[in-house]
């Protein structure tokens, strides 16, 4: 089995999130001046806003893969800690 490129893996995650949050943003837009409705704009900023945090999964990912467990442990902890950041923002 091949195991993916860590750093092809993390950037195509990174940008395939941004441009799903800018396409949902410019619809949000569109969509905003034709009804008054902002609801899709916000979950544009919302997969932005995601995106690194799926990008720490795929390397994460990449990493257990690669068997490199002090690179893994190191995403691991980033993933913990972004996970209580979003925890404790959202309360």
């Amino acid at each position: 089995m091949t195991v993916p490129d860590l750093n092809r893996t993390t950037a195509l995650t990174l940008r395939v999130g941004i441009v799903i949050g800018m396409v949902l943003m410019l619809g949000g837009l569109c969509w905003y001046i034709a009804d008054g409705t902002d609801t899709l704009i916000y979950i544009g900023l919302l997969v932005m806003i995601v995106s690194p945090f799926l990008g720490v999964i795929a390397s994460f990912a990449v990493l257990i893969l690669e068997k490199d467990w002090r690179w893994a442990a190191v995403a691991a902890v980033l993933f913990v800690v972004t996970a209580i950041g979003i925890v404790i923002s959202i309360e």
